[in-house]
């Protein structure tokens, strides 16, 4: 017993040490709409409290236009400076519960939209549509038309507007979402972190190396089945090295975490809360993929 524990500590020492690269599921911080609406004074209006973030503009109940923004950051002081970023995906779900013809079930219209790179500070509990920061379009990150008015926009590509946050920390704070073309009637909206629901708040996944001389480990892959699931979790590796494994929830903490060091090993997540969970693994010879599984009722 006593081996066993030694072996691991010093695996989860030689995991910490070793891994040159890092994955970290981060949940939103701080978002706000910002509004500007003709014949009301929603301009100096904050609806940092609101469950949607949106990109609109609609017909304004009393003439003229009703114009949406959103804002959104994240806390990107754990990746040091100077860490180089692999991949970064961004994780919006659909708001669908506006009570406006004609969108009232979401998505609507042509609302190709854009994110940019927030560069002035702003504060969710006090920011309005005349005191919006100010944003840069450099490596600006298209959305696409919506398919469906409850598309979830999943995994978007914002690889290069992170690592400009990561390089420019001292004028980056988050992103703003907007149209295209504002126009009416268009509406491309989500999900807020003031949304009940926790599992549809948005959540950035970053996936990164630090900026020293480690050198690059070898990727391997495993399989991972069923999922989604709501009992067992099977894995089936291509050795049996020891491999610390963790599943990561929402809020980017360790739901659960063990110590592989078979071929294939077979787990019971009864005891976890259903959601989406993060599959790492790490060892002191290879690097693993980063996985989703989905736990059900």
């Amino acid at each position: 017993m006593n081996n066993l524990f030694s072996a691991t500590v010093s695996l989860f020492i030689a995991c910490q040490i070793c891994s040159a690269q890092l994955y970290i599921t981060l949940p939103v911080t701080q978002d706000s709409p910002i509004v500007y609406h003709d014949n009301y004074n929603h301009a100096n209006v904050n609806y940092g409290d609101k469950p949607f973030l949106a990109a609109f503009e609609i017909p304004g109940a009393l003439g003229g236009v009703n114009t949406n923004r959103a804002l959104l950051s994240f806390d990107l002081s754990q990746i040091p400076i100077g860490s180089t970023i692999l991949s970064a995906k961004l994780n919006l779900f659909a708001y669908t519960e506006f009570t406006v013809i004609p969108v009232d079930n979401g998505h609507y219209g042509s609302n190709q939209s854009r994110l940019n790179r927030i560069t002035s500070q702003w504060s969710e509990n006090t920011v309005t549509w005349n005191t919006q920061p100010t944003v840069t379009n450099l490596n600006e990150v298209i959305l696409n038309q919506s398919i469906s008015p409850d598309q979830n926009y999943l995994d978007i590509d914002v690889k290069n507007l992170v690592q400009d946050m990561i390089d420019n920390p001292s004028n980056s704070f988050g992103f703003e979402l907007s149209l295209v073309n504002e126009e009416s009637t268009t509406n491309l909206s989500f999900c807020s972190n003031e949304y009940p629901n926790t599992l549809k708040r948005p959540s950035l996944e970053i996936e990164y190396r630090l900026s020293v001389g480690i050198e690059e480990l070898t990727l391997e892959r495993y399989q991972l089945a069923p999922n989604p699931t709501n009992d067992l979790l099977n894995f089936t590796f291509e050795n049996d090295t020891p491999k610390l494994i963790q599943l990561v929830d929402y809020n980017g903490k360790v739901a659960y975490s063990f110590i592989c060091a078979e071929k294939e090993q077979t787990i019971s997540i009864l005891q976890l809360v259903a959601g989406c969970y993060t599959i790492q693994v790490q060892s002191e010879a290879k690097q693993f993929p980063k996985r989703k599984i989905i736990l059900l009722d």
